[in-house]
């Protein structure tokens, strides 16, 4: 069951969804089925101790796939500061 990621041609929201079976995505926010699939940034795996110091920050470490840590990131985009 892969986990796409679209943007809403109505709202313009961008999501993440786990799409079942032939399962017909629609935008959770207003319901649409107008939606566009984007590409995704992969997740790969890092070696233990090759953490990264994310916004200038050394106690954060980068999680590939995920965001940054901070709160409103994810999927490879960091949230407004």
């Amino acid at each position: 069951m892969p986990i796409y990621e679209y943007q809403c041609g109505e709202c313009r929201s961008h999501f993440e969804l786990l799409i079942r079976g032939t399962e017909q995505p629609t935008c959770p926010e207003c319901s649409s089925s107008t939606l566009t699939r984007q590409l995704s940034m992969t997740a790969a795996p890092v070696s233990s101790g090759n953490s990264l110091p994310v916004h200038g920050s050394p106690g954060r470490a980068a999680n590939l796939g995920s965001g940054c840590g901070i709160s409103g990131c994810g999927n490879g985009r960091c949230a407004p500061r």
